[in-house]
């Protein structure tokens, strides 16, 4: 009785940690969460950038890692791909995911694993599409493990977490190479999407029904131009209410000032983010999980990579137009290091809605004699935005070596979500956001406090007098020849705090008065200028967790570069058709 027991033991415990590799787009995380449950941790793969969800098999002690997809095992495009391939190496076991639509890349891959670690191959998806052969049959005949599974609706979860818990691997175990027919039993979606013109008509479609739909639960926008209950409007009253008792609870004046402007200012706007994180993610994991992003993005990606635009990061710059920092959070849907740097510090150059407002209340005040022309002067910085984002995505392939790449997979199928699955990983990305970027936007404001509470004759009356209205003045050499006053410039500051404060600051250094006396020219070079010329805090902060400091610091300033060159073309360029 003694032997067995100790056997048991030991095969229990000999497997200890167990790869996820696969090619994107074959619900390999699905199948991830589907083992491992809730006892989950997201955290950076050692000594690298590399973020990987790691947890534990129900009831084992067998510990699992879902790392990036992987195309070219043998000459990795991405650097994903390669710290992938590593971090796979380092474990005890490689278990390949498959999928229908990518069975001859996760082949290559098992081939590739199989040489030097010991290799199981699970084909996921099995309700999409299944070999003509038994997964024993097919186990035989490559010389490794064989599972047939469907995450999403949990066929096979079971068996596979079963032969995990027992799996007792020696050397490594070479693939024997195998034509593997599937029939697919359902069709997949690829011949209406194939089209570029349906694809892109999709596409757009879609980000303009995802921005629409955050508009009308965010800021309760309808459509229709209608007010209609929202999430921030009913919150902002009580964020209003904490603020304005902390100025009325005589305290003193330094004090007040630090707890009003300073802390809560970080800790409202954090809790103002975080329904925009909520429900961007929320979508984004909907696109992902459905394969919707996959399904659509597949025919336009030579067309936009050849842009320089990510073929998935077209959806997160669309969720952008809402407000930067979700669209920043979204962007682990998106595959290859390359493809998601790039579509991080693009974000920042798409108008938020915060900016919006501004567009709007701007060109009201300027053109109060020629209504007919605000929603002209509205659209022009959103075009002067898509031109600068794609200069900016040329400088930044160029001078950080950072390029997007086209996936090349057959097109994803369209599937129901898990819904147990699908809600997990919305509370991941949301909680991931909370402890990692939430410090930084609470502690950002206080850093920049000082600058509107104090000036050279030290405690501030008024943003007037604040060091912040000094750097105003300052900078008037640099607007005055686009006919903007110091008063203006002074309070597009405020904007690298939050763009909601920019009017603010506007009345309270009498730039509102002001707006009426800019010409047409220099109306319009400050709208293109305020539309890209800088990232607020929580976008900063958000940006720091994705590409950080060093690139943060060199997009910052390229922005303002941009910001300041586009002001001044559009400036010079309407003068010269203005009377």
């Amino acid at each position: 009785m003694r032997k067995p027991f100790i056997v048991t033991l030991l095969i229990v415990l000999m497997v200890k940690r167990v790869a996820l590799v696969g090619p994107p787009n074959v619900g390999k995380s699905s199948l991830f969460f589907a083992l491992t449950g809730r006892y989950v941790k997201t955290a950076n793969y050692p000594g690298t950038t590399l973020e990987v969800n790691v947890g534990k098999v129900r009831g084992t002690d067998v510990e699992v890692v879902d790392l990036p997809g992987v195309f070219n095992p043998r000459s990795p495009r991405d650097e994903d791909e390669k710290l992938a391939l590593d971090a796979a190496l380092s474990h005890d076991a490689v278990v390949v995911v498959a999928a229908p639509h990518a069975l001859k890349e996760a082949l290559e891959l098992a081939e590739y694993f199989g040489k030097f670690k010991p290799v199981a191959l699970v084909l996921n998806m099995v309700d999409l599409g299944k070999p003509e052969v038994p997964a024993g049959e097919l186990s035989t005949k490559l010389g490794i493990p064989v599972f047939y599974t469907s995450a999403v609706r949990r066929i096979g979860v079971a068996e596979l977490a079963e032969f995990l818990k027992q799996w007792a691997p020696g050397g490594p175990t070479p693939v024997k190479p195998v034509e593997i027919p599937v029939k697919p039993s359902t069709k997949i979606a690829s011949a209406v999407f194939s089209r570029p013109l349906v694809a892109a008509t999709a596409v757009f479609a879609l980000s303009v029904a995802t921005v629409l739909l955050m508009l009308a639960v965010l800021e309760g926008v309808l459509p229709w131009g209608a007010e209609g209950p929202g999430l921030l409007p009913a919150i902002e009253p009580y964020l209003d209410a904490v603020r304005e008792w902390i100025l009325t609870a005589g305290l003193p004046p330094l004090l007040t000032s630090f707890l009003a402007y300073g802390l809560w200012t970080g800790v409202s706007a954090l809790l103002t983010f975080l329904p925009y994180v909520l429900v961007a993610v929320a979508l984004m994991a909907l696109y992902e999980e459905s394969g919707l992003i996959g399904l659509l993005t597949r025919t336009l990606e030579p067309r936009l990579v050849a842009l320089g635009i990510p073929g998935r990061g077209l959806l997160c710059l669309a969720v952008g137009a809402t407000c930067n920092v979700p669209a920043l959070s979204t962007a682990k849907v998106i595959w290859g290091r390359g493809n998601r740097l790039l579509t991080a510090l693009l974000v920042p150059y798409v108008p938020c809605a915060a900016r919006l407002s501004l567009f709007v209340a701007i060109a009201t005040a300027v053109l109060s004699n020629k209504p007919l022309l605000v929603p002209f002067a509205v659209l022009v910085p959103y075009a002067v935005s898509a031109v600068v984002i794609l200069g900016a995505s040329a400088f930044y392939r160029r001078v950080f070596k950072t390029k997007p790449l086209v996936e090349g997979l057959p097109p994803t199928p369209l599937m129901l979500p898990n819904w147990r699955i699908y809600l997990f990983k919305i509370w991941l990305y949301f909680k991931d956001f909370i402890y990692k970027a939430g410090p930084l936007v609470v502690a950002l404001p206080l850093v920049l406090w000082p600058l509107t509470a104090f000036g050279p004759s030290g405690q501030a009356e008024s943003p007037a007098d604040s060091w912040m209205a000094v750097a105003g003045r300052y900078l008037n050499a640099v607007f005055a020849p686009l006919g903007i006053p110091w008063q203006i410039s002074a309070s597009l500051i405020a904007g690298y705090i939050f763009k909601e404060v920019v009017w603010g600051f506007m009345q309270a250094f009498g730039a509102v008065e002001l707006l009426p006396t800019l010409s047409l020219p220099s109306a319009m070079a400050l709208l293109v200028f305020l539309a890209i010329y800088s990232a607020c805090i929580a976008t900063t902060a958000a940006l720091i967790r994705i590409v950080g400091w060093r690139l943060t610091l060199a997009s910052l300033a390229l922005q303002l570069a941009l910001g300041l060159a586009a002001a001044y073309a559009v400036y010079y360029i309407l003068a010269i058709f203005s009377p």
